[in-house]
């Protein structure tokens, strides 16, 4: 990672949306543009995405006084895009969201207010997980998904998942220089490795979560029960790899893009 007169990196892993990428970056910068959060950078991350939400997002490039895309090669799952828009940012302080705007724009005042103006080391949205999914079964499994996390990787996080989450630049290096989750379950290994550092973390009520796309559990396809059982067995292995000593020291070295 790299120093730079940056105060606030907002990184956006982007994979298939086109659909609403343009009007999601417009929004962004709309809402930029009636807070004073310092100097902000935009960084959006596309994996190989065949409907072109690459080129879209590079589209609205001049809305922002700091933007880069990241071009990430081959599609390999969220974790991977998340941490390579972390070494590939300049913030003091980094967040990742989600491209569709769940997690409303207003939230990010209380990562200003909670985390940045305390300069804490780590800020997560925590939503209400009874609420969100629609269905007593969706209900049922994400809360048995999310008691399952809190005993084996996060005791006394109410929702690890949140794809709303903010490090200080030094923080995010040692973090996820140490992550080997690439996919989904990366959420939760970087807040155990956190709790194995010994870093503060700061949570960020967000009861006003919503999923535009409203389908599935954001796991694997639409299919929950597929979705619980992957990250049931994600748990176990992050639990595992803390056991024998796995995140101790980094085992990831980034070399930059640019």
């Amino acid at each position: 990672m790299t120093t730079a007169p940056i105060d606030l990196s907002i990184i956006i892993p982007a994979y298939m949306e086109a659909a609403g990428i343009a009007d999601d970056l417009e929004k962004l910068a709309a809402f930029l543009k009636t807070r004073d959060y310092g100097a902000v950078e935009v960084v959006v991350v596309v994996p190989d995405s065949p409907d072109g939400t690459a080129k879209i997002a590079e589209s609205r490039a001049k809305l922002f006084q700091h933007f880069r895309l990241v071009h990430a090669g081959p599609r390999v799952g969220k974790g991977r895009d998340v941490r390579l828009g972390m070494y590939e940012s300049r913030g003091h302080y980094k967040i990742f969201m989600d491209a569709d705007l769940a997690t409303p724009l207003e939230h990010l005042d209380d990562v200003k207010r909670l985390v940045i103006d305390k300069n804490a080391h780590i800020g997560i949205a925590t939503r209400d997980l009874w609420k969100i999914h629609k269905g007593l079964i969706r209900k049922l499994i994400s809360s048995t998904s999310n008691v399952a996390a809190q005993i084996l990787v996060a005791p006394g996080i109410k929702d690890t998942q949140c794809g709303f989450k903010v490090f200080r630049a030094d923080t995010a290096e040692v973090i996820f220089g140490r992550m080997t989750m690439l996919s989904w379950s990366f959420d939760a290994e970087i807040i155990l490795i956190a709790r194995l550092l010994h870093y503060k973390i700061v949570s960020i009520e967000a009861p006003d979560w919503k999923d535009p796309k409203a389908a599935g559990m954001g796991l694997v396809g639409d299919n929950p029960i597929k979705a619980a059982l992957s990250g049931f067995l994600d748990l176990w292995i992050i639990r595992w790899n803390a056991i024998i000593g796995k995140y101790k020291k980094p085992n990831y070295v980034h070399k930059p893009m640019y």
